[in-house]
């Protein structure tokens, strides 16, 4: 009987996943249809917060869809015009081999893909990613939130970040955060239940203190910034002391360094530092904090080097420093968007 249960059970999640399956792809759809409205997006974020198996539907079909995008990039790069042959075909034959047929559509979808690959990381980060949008929290462009996880533990979310929450992992004995995208530091008081930051590959676990984890492209940072902390990763782990970092990515860890406590709490505190940084990191760091989007069209202007503390509030002085020191070219356009030259 038991055998029997256990094995209605199965399939009962069998079907639950599969019916999830199909509303996330559903969702997909919709949202990379051109037609969604602002009543679709508040019900789409309803859909994702009714479970954890919902998010991870849609991860699951986000996936799907990367790497089908991915394929197609390297059929087009490998055998260039064929895509567009086969539309050509489809159009002038509507009498094509039902199997030929699909064939011919399989190598027709990376438009389609393609927007949804914009959808799961937009261009210029002009939206929030769906992965965003589905977050239990989430910041906007120069936006910052500080929310409380109970009364020992406080988190802070920078600009452009976004987090899901899972309270009681681990057999109900760690509250579990994972960030999604940008930046978040978490501190920690004597008495809190174990807190784990997940980001990417990386799981950072610490003491009573305060640590901070900052996702950039494919690469993450983790720095404790008070106390001690440990990154375990699936190719080795590392030991943190105050004030030390490192950097990570699927393939390893980089070794740990000392981090500049300046820099680390300036963000915090409504500032930017730079410390002769170059200018293709500096705009990088403005865009994350400014509505728009500021982009260095010059290689040689893109390797100079940028030093000074701006306030978030304030980044176009920023770019009129760059315009007096290096008299750079700046035309400004609209929606914000700024080129450098």
């Amino acid at each position: 009987m038991m055998d029997l249960m256990s094995d209605s059970d199965d399939h009962a999640g069998e079907h639950a996943d599969s019916v999830l399956d199909r509303e996330a792809r559903a969702w997909l759809r919709r949202l990379r249809s051109g037609q969604a409205s602002g009543r679709d997006a508040r019900r789409f974020k309803d859909w994702c917060a009714r479970s954890p198996a919902h998010r991870q539907a849609l991860a699951r079909n986000e996936q799907a869809w990367r790497a089908m995008a991915g394929a197609q990039a390297l059929y087009d790069r490998t055998f260039p015009g064929v895509r567009a042959r086969a539309d050509a075909a489809l159009r002038r034959d509507g009498r094509v081999d039902l199997r030929r047929r699909w064939v011919l559509r399989g190598a027709a979808t990376a438009g389609a893909a393609a927007v949804v690959v914009a959808a799961v990381r937009p261009p210029l980060h002009g939206w929030p990613s769906l992965r965003e949008m589905a977050a239990d929290q989430r910041t906007g462009t120069g936006e910052q939130a500080s929310l409380a996880l109970s009364q020992e533990v406080e988190l802070l979310l920078n600009t452009q970040t976004s987090i899901d929450i899972e309270r009681g992992a681990g057999g109900g004995e760690v509250d579990r955060i994972r960030l999604i995208d940008g930046e978040i530091a978490v501190q920690r008081r004597a008495g809190a239940r174990v807190v784990e930051l997940v980001a990417g590959p990386g799981r950072l676990m610490f003491a009573p203190g305060s640590a901070a984890v900052r996702r950039v492209g494919a690469r993450y940072c983790a720095t404790c910034l008070e106390g001690s902390a440990r990154l375990d990763h699936p190719r080795g782990s590392v030991d943190l002391a105050r004030h030390e970092r490192v950097w990570y990515d699927e393939r390893g860890i980089e070794t740990a360094t000392r981090s500049d406590p300046d820099i680390d709490y300036a963000w915090r505190q409504g500032r930017v530092v730079f410390r002769a940084t170059p200018l293709r990191e500096a705009v990088e760091e403005i865009n994350r904090y400014r509505p728009g989007r500021v982009m260095v069209m010059d290689s040689a202007l893109a390797g100079r080097k940028l030093s000074g503390q701006f306030l978030i509030g304030s980044l176009d002085e920023a770019i009129r420093q760059i315009q007096q020191i290096y008299d750079a070219k700046v035309t400004r356009l609209p929606a914000g968007v700024v080129l450098l030259g």
